[in-house]
């Protein structure tokens, strides 16, 4: 029983004690409720808006759910802010807030086509802002932006897949456990850890890593003004300054939320729009750059 079932489980109790013996209706229903999106404004001006779109923590397609404590994976959320923002025609573009340090290839890869799939059906400019942390597979989702902006004090870059591995048979031998996994052919255990990998096991997983690897760098491509010179360093997947990033064309400018803004305000040919984010009733006020 995790620490949330016992809180709601002594707070039932507590109840129910001060009320003697009668009996206490609570609506279940209501707090599993996911709420609506409110439209909030964080900095007002004109009719025109500006949507910030927050891309932040672990990206996921799904969440896990506490009890009683109803979540949404990035996927999850994304889907409901384009819902909410293709019905308003006011919207003349998106910032995507970034700080993440990626997460499931997959769930990158989803995130990149809604963004791009939002920017090109609305007709809209995206620009990125990284505002601590765009790596990885959230830096694949900054691709689908049009600029993209990083503070000083960001860290950009980490192309690349990761498969992480152990193997746990030393210790087992020493501990006198023996492996007996039954298998329907000789590769449908490739990265069981409880043997250690075979050199054939190694080149089936490689191949799937370097598979995606390509996909990711095609991408980059495609989507960057990078050189040969550039590929060199980007695909060796190491994490970057925004400073170092903007070096090899990973991001295009450093600065901050107004630098966006700006960038914006230019592509989409406006002055003064309204700046506007989504958030639920319950969720944190804040600015730009706090979290929900």
């Amino acid at each position: 029983m995790n620490k949330h079932m016992i809180g709601w489980l002594f707070l039932l109790i507590g109840i129910l004690s001060c009320q003697g013996c009668a009996f206490v209706s609570v609506d279940l229903g209501n707090l599993m409720e996911i709420k609506p999106f409110e439209e909030r404004v964080l900095q007002p001006g004109s009719k025109d808006k500006v949507l910030v779109i927050e891309i932040l923590g672990v990206i996921r397609t799904t969440a896990s759910r506490d009890i009683l404590t109803p979540k949404q994976g990035t996927l999850e959320r994304i889907d409901a802010v384009i819902e909410k923002a293709s019905r308003d025609k006011n919207i003349k573009g998106i910032i995507l807030r970034i700080d993440s340090p990626g997460g499931g290839y997959t769930a990158s890869d989803l995130v990149y086509k809604k963004i791009e799939s939002f920017k090109n059906t609305q007709g809209v400019p995206v620009v990125a802002c990284i505002t601590d942390s765009g790596t990885s597979g959230a830096y694949m989702v900054a691709l689908s932006a049009d600029h993209i902006v990083a503070l000083p004090s960001a860290v950009v870059g980490n192309v690349g897949v990761i498969l992480p591995s152990i193997s746990l048979e030393g210790l087992m031998e020493k501990l006198g456990i023996d492996n007996q996994t039954i298998t329907s052919g000789k590769f449908k255990d490739t990265g069981n850890p409880l043997r250690d990998m075979s050199e054939e096991d190694r080149d089936i997983l490689t191949d799937i890593v370097m598979e995606f690897q390509r996909n990711f760098l095609q991408r980059v491509t495609e989507k960057r003004p990078v050189t040969e010179e550039d590929l060199a360093i980007i695909s060796d997947g190491r994490v970057m300054t925004s400073t170092v990033g903007m070096k090899y064309h990973v991001i295009d400018e450093v600065g901050y939320f107004e630098e966006a803004l700006a960038r914006i305000e230019s592509l989409a040919d406006i002055e003064k729009p309204s700046v506007i984010i989504y958030r639920r009733e319950s969720e944190n006020k804040g600015g730009f750059y706090s979290w929900p």
